[in-house]
C-alpha cells in the first residue's frame, strides 16, 4: 500500500470528521472552513443480465476562505499601501477508490476496434501465455499499478490563490493554483480551455449540474489572472478586459486506458501486450525483451515524451506557456458578449479527433535515425501536442418580452490542429502510422434556457428546460477513402484524414481484410461535419428537497449513438444529500460497424450504461 497516499487520505478524513456536523460552514472571524465527504458507487450493466462494479470512489473535501486583508488592513493590524482587499483560499481534496484494492471481475466484451478479446481473434502465443483475458481485468495490474491508482496524490493542494484587489486602480489579480472558467457552454468546451480535463476518474459523465460539474475534473493549474475594469466603453456598459498566463505549468487531459473502467475503452496502443505498438513490428530489431521474452520491444518515446501526458517541452515559462485574453461587454439592447483569443497547446478534450502522435516523415535520413532510435529501444515517434491559435465569441441574451428564454451561443475557429493524414508516410510502416496534416476548424453551440410552467408535473414551481445544439467543422478536408489511399503507391497518394482512436494494430495485421489487400485500420473516417444535441429538464419538489433531472445527448452523425440519462437529488437534512441516476448508451443501428466518434456517447462508451448512487455529507 502507498503509506503517503494513505496518510493524504487519512488526513483529509480526519480534518472532516473533527467538524462540527450540523453547519455547513464555519466561522471564525475573516476565517471559514467547509467540504464533504462523498462516496460514489457505480454498476455498469452492458445488457440486462450483467451487473458489473466497476466504482467505489471515496472523496473527502476540505475548503478555506481567509479574508486577511480588509480595508487595506492586513489581519486587522498592519495597514497595506495599494490594496484594497485580499482573499486567500485552498482547497484540498482526499481519494481512494476500493475497486483498485478489491478487484471486481468486470471485464468488457469489446473494444472500439470490435470483439478484439474474443479468444478467436487473439494470436496463439498470446493465448498460450495466459493472456487472453487478465490483461483486460483490474487483477492483471501488479500491486504497485494499482496502489498508484486508487489514490489521487496531486491534490494537495487542489487549488490555492490568492485575490487581490488594489485601492486606487480597477484591477483584480488572482495568482495561484486556480481554475478560469470562460464561455456561455454547458457542456462541451470551447471557450472553457485554460484547464484541461481529467478523464480518468469517470471520463465526462459527471456532467451536467445540478449532480457535479466540470470543477471536479478540471486540472487546475499554477496561473496569474487579471481582470480591469473599462467601465462604459462606447455604448457597451460593464465593460472589462480579462487576461490569464499559466508560466509553464500545463498538461493535456489526462487520460486512462483498459484495464481501468472508464477511459479510453482499448489497451494503451503503445505497451500493452496484445497488440501494443512497442511490442515487435518496428521495434522487432530493438535489443530489448518484450514481455514474452524474446527481443523486439521498445521502453519509451521520442525525448522520453509521454501519450497523453507530456510531449516535447519542459515545464518552464519559456517552454511551455500559454495566455489567453477577452473582452466582456453588454450592448444598450441588454446582449451580453465576450470576444477572445487563446494561445496555447492543444488538449484535446472538446471531442477532437486529432492526432496524439507525430512520427519521423520517411526519408533516407529519417530512415537511418528511425533504425538508430529503435536499436537503443526507443519507438521513432513523439507524443505531440502543438500550439494553435483560437479566435472565438460568446453571447447571451434575455427574451423577457415574447419568449421568456435566455438564448446562449458560443464559436470558435482553431488555427492549426493536427489530424493523421495517410498521404502523408512516415518511417513507421509495420504497423503504418499516418503523418500528421494541420487543419484549421470551426466549432460552435448555440443554446437556450427556459423556465417553463409544466402543471401537470409541478403545480408549485417551474421546470427549468435546457437544450443545446454542437458542431465541429474541419475546414479543407478532402473527401477521400482511407484505406484506399493508404494502399495506393507513392506517387498516387493525396491527402487523407483518418481519426486517431484507429490507430493500427499488430495483432490484426494477419486478418482476413489485410491479406486480402484492404487495410486492418483506417475505418475511422474524420467528417467535414460533425454534430451533437443535448437536452435536459429538472425541477424542484417538496420545497427543493427533491430534485429530479431527466435528460439526452443525441449524434445524428455517428450512427445516431445517445445517452439517455436521469438522476434524482436528495437533500435528506441539510447536510446530507443523496443522489441516485443512470446512463444509458445506445446504438439503435447496433454495432454492426464500429463507431469512432469522440464525443463521448455510446461509440466511445459502448457498453457502458450504469447506475450510480452517490452519498454527500456537508460540513
Amino acid at each position: 500500500m502507498d503509506r503517503r497516499g494513505l496518510r493524504v487520505w487519512g488526513l483529509a478524513v480526519s480534518s472532516a470528521l473533527l467538524a462540527a456536523p450540523a453547519a455547513a460552514t464555519m466561522r471564525f472571524g475573516p476565517l471559514q472552513i467547509s467540504g464533504n465527504l462523498q462516496s460514489q458507487n457505480i454498476v455498469r450493466h452492458p445488457d440486462p443480465q450483467t451487473y458489473q462494479f466497476i466504482q467505489n470512489r471515496n472523496v473527502a473535501r476540505l475548503q478555506l476562505t481567509y479574508d486577511w486583508l480588509q480595508g487595506g488592513r492586513l489581519m486587522e493590524k498592519y495597514n497595506i499601501p495599494f490594496i484594497r482587499d485580499s482573499k486567500l483560499f485552498f482547497l484540498t481534496r482526499g481519494v481512494y477508490d476500493s475497486v483498485y484494492d478489491t478487484t471486481p471481475g468486470f471485464a468488457p466484451r469489446f473494444d472500439i476496434h470490435g470483439k478484439a478479446f474474443s479468444g478467436q481473434t487473439l494470436p496463439d502465443a498470446l493465448r498460450s501465455a495466459g493472456l487472453s483475458q487478465n490483461v483486460i481485468r483490474l487483477r492483471g495490474l501488479d500491486r504497485n499499478a494499482r496502489d498508484s491508482l486508487k489514490f489521487d496524490q496531486s491534490e494537495i493542494p487542489r487549488e490555492l490563490y490568492v485575490d487581490m484587489r488594489f485601492r486606487d486602480v480597477p484591477l483584480s489579480i488572482r495568482a495561484g493554483r486556480q481554475q478560469i472558467v470562460w464561455g456561455e457552454t454547458d457542456n462541451f468546451r470551447m471557450l472553457d480551455r485554460a484547464n484541461s480535463l481529467d478523464l480518468t476518474w469517470h471520463f465526462q459523465q459527471e456532467i451536467p449540474a445540478p449532480a457535479l460539474g466540470w470543477d471536479e475534473i478540471r486540472q487546475p493549474f499554477w496561473m496569474v489572472k487579471l481582470l480591469y475594469e473599462l467601465g462604459d466603453v462606447w455604448k457597451f456598459s460593464q465593460s472589462f478586459l480579462e487576461g490569464y498566463w499559466n508560466p509553464g505549468d500545463w498538461r493535456p487531459a489526462r487520460q486512462a486506458f483498459l484495464p481501468r473502467p472508464w477511459g479510453l475503452p482499448f489497451l494503451n496502443p503503445l505497451t500493452n501486450p496484445l497488440d501494443g505498438v512497442f511490442h515487435q513490428g518496428v521495434c522487432g530489431p530493438s535489443p530489448f525483451p518484450p514481455f514474452d521474452g524474446g527481443s523486439g520491444s521498445c521502453r519509451q518515446l521520442i525525448g522520453n515524451t509521454k501519450l497523453f501526458t507530456k510531449g516535447d517541452w519542459h515545464r518552464n515559462p519559456g517552454d511551455n506557456s500559454q495566455f489567453g485574453i477577452r473582452y466582456h461587454g453588454i450592448a444598450p439592447f441588454g446582449l451580453e458578449f465576450t470576444l477572445n483569443y487563446f494561445y496555447q497547446r492543444f488538449a484535446g478534450d472538446d471531442g477532437t479527433n486529432y492526432a496524439p502522435l507525430k512520427g519521423l516523415p520517411k526519408n533516407a535520413e529519417n530512415q537511418q535515425l528511425s533504425a538508430d532510435l529503435v536499436s537503443r529501444g526507443i519507438f521513432p515517434a513523439e507524443a505531440y501536442h502543438p500550439y494553435v491559435h483560437t479566435i472565438g465569441a460568446s453571447a447571451n441574451y434575455s427574451d423577457d418580452t415574447y419568449t421568456q428564454t435566455v438564448y446562449r451561443m458560443e464559436t470558435i475557429v482553431d488555427l492549426g490542429v493536427p489530424f493523421f493524414d495517410v498521404g502523408r508516410v512516415t518511417t513507421i510502416d509495420s504497423p503504418a502510422l499516418p503523418g500528421i496534416t494541420k487543419k484549421d476548424m470551426w466549432k460552435g453551440m448555440v443554446g437556450f434556457d427556459r423556465q417553463t410552467w409544466i402543471r401537470w408535473i409541478n403545480k408549485k414551481t417551474t421546470v427549468f428546460l435546457t437544450g443545446q445544439f454542437f458542431w465541429h467543422h474541419v475546414l479543407g478536408a478532402p473527401e477521400c477513402n482511407a484505406a484506399t489511399v493508404a494502399n495506393a503507391p507513392p506517387s498516387k497518394k493525396h491527402s487523407c484524414l483518418v481519426g486517431g482512436l484507429d490507430l493500427p494494430s499488430t495483432a490484426r495485421l494477419g486478418t482476413p481484410s489485410a491479406a486480402q489487400g484492404g487495410s486492418p485500420s483506417y475505418r475511422d473516417k474524420i467528417r467535414d461535419w460533425e454534430a451533437l444535441i443535448t437536452f435536459a429538464a429538472f425541477t424542484f419538489y417538496k420545497g427543493g428537497s427533491v430534485v429530479p433531472t431527466i435528460g439526452i445527448a443525441l449524434d445524428p452523425v455517428n450512427q445516431f449513438s445517445m445517452e439517455p440519462f436521469w438522476a434524482v437529488d436528495y437533500v435528506v437534512r441539510d447536510d446530507f444529500v443523496v443522489n441516485l441516476s443512470q446512463r444509458y448508451f445506445v446504438t439503435p443501428r447496433g454495432h454492426s460497424t464500429p463507431i469512432f466518434e469522440t464525443w463521448g456517447l455510446a461509440g466511445l462508451n459502448a457498453g457502458r450504461s450504469e447506475t450510480a448512487l452517490r452519498l454527500t455529507y456537508q460540513y
